[in-house]
């Protein structure tokens, strides 16, 4: 079984990526998130994703990996997409910040857009996985003691949820639930994964539900090599 360590040092995008910020990531784990992202990896994206589309619900304009411009600012696209030729970049930047149905008006000015999977994939390698590892531990301290099933389903978690936690709301009541229990009760994580799917049950994301029994199922596998005594 293969892990790789990610250092978001490598590649600082925020002064909260720098120093000791990474996760131990299972092959298993990063390939869930290109599962959910891109339907597996090259086939299908060539297929549906190689231009830029709008995923719905409060989603930017997305591109590439799941990167989504409407969560990024013109300064980050300029960052990660820096190999794309200016009059292309110029483009896509203008999609930072516009979410939800303001960005799926905006998506015909960029549908033209083409992004090569191997653009894609670089990105994703490089830019994103190094930018949410450092978000995941910094939401969830702690994650980097578990499993790397554990750690790489709580990134696929953040990638598609954000980081944020608020106090309060309802929707973050899971959230803050994985976070109580982290790192001393594991065991408890994959009831909220499940729980979480309330979100989505009157939506036609139907996608993100399975998406959290994917990322049950392998914290679950996680619990079986690395029981949650070892925790305590």
């Amino acid at each position: 079984m293969k892990f790789l360590l990610i250092l978001a040092a490598l590649l600082p995008l925020h002064p909260q990526a720098a120093g000791e910020k990474h996760l131990t990531l299972s092959a298993e784990g990063l390939q869930l998130i290109l599962d959910h992202e891109v339907g597996g990896g090259a086939p299908y994206y060539n297929r549906h994703l190689i231009r830029p589309t709008w995923p719905g619900g409060a989603s930017g304009v997305t591109i590439g990996v799941g990167y989504d411009l409407g969560h990024n600012t013109r300064g980050d696209i300029a960052r990660d997409w820096s190999a794309l030729p200016p009059a292309t970049l110029r483009q896509l930047q203008a999609c930072a910040g516009i979410t939800g149905a303001s960005a799926r008006l905006r998506l015909p000015a960029v549908r033209h857009i083409l992004i090569p999977w191997e653009s894609a994939l670089r990105v994703y390698r490089q830019r994103t996985i190094p930018r949410f590892a450092a978000d995941t531990r910094t939401a969830y301290p702690g994650v980097h003691t578990l499993h790397p099933h554990i750690q790489s389903a709580l990134l696929s978690w953040v990638f598609n949820r954000g980081p944020g936690i608020h106090p309060t709301s309802g929707r973050d009541r899971e959230k803050r639930a994985i976070r109580s229990a982290i790192p001393a009760r594991p065991s408890a994580l994959p009831p909220q994964f499940r729980s979480s799917k309330r979100l989505w049950t009157s939506t036609n994301l139907t996608g993100l539900i399975r998406r959290r029994e994917a990322e049950a199922a392998l914290i679950e596998q996680g619990l079986l090599m690395d029981p949650p005594t070892t925790h305590q």
